[in-house]
């Protein structure tokens, strides 16, 4: 269990994070997807957005110039046009899963510490064995 501590604490952070927004859409996805091209429009806008966020994440997104960010933006506000009213909670509840994955993080660091004071620990266990054998 403790090979998988860390990952599983990176993972819980993750969730923290986009948990609050995630709950408030599913609750009032019927206020989003009142009609088939609303629909597809919000799917193509999320999915969009989706990707956007993997890509920052893994740190493979660079924007060209600010012309292709603003068209980016430009795209995605379209795309999401039946979600923007309610910007002003998603980014609050964005601020508060941000602020829950803050938290985590302070048990990802500590779990990181422990892991490398282990490791040196158990190093250093065997070198003084290993002395201390060759002496005896």
């Amino acid at each position: 269990m403790k090979k998988f501590k860390i990952p599983l604490l990176y993972l819980l952070s993750f969730a923290l994070s986009i948990l609050p927004v995630a709950i408030y859409f599913f609750l009032n996805r019927e206020r989003y997807f009142v009609t088939l091209p609303e629909r597809v429009k919000l799917t193509t806008g999320l999915v969009c957005l989706g990707v956007i966020v993997l890509l920052k994440v893994m740190g493979k997104l660079k924007m060209p110039s600010r012309a292709v960010l603003f068209g980016l933006v430009f795209i995605l506000c379209y795309l999401m046009e039946s979600v923007l009213n309610d910007m002003l909670v998603f980014s609050f509840l964005a601020l508060v899963g941000e602020i829950m994955d803050m938290i985590c993080q302070v048990f990802v660091k500590r779990a990181k510490e422990e892991k490398a004071t282990e490791k040196m620990a158990q190093a250093t266990t065997a070198e003084i064995t290993k002395i201390l054998n060759g002496r005896v």
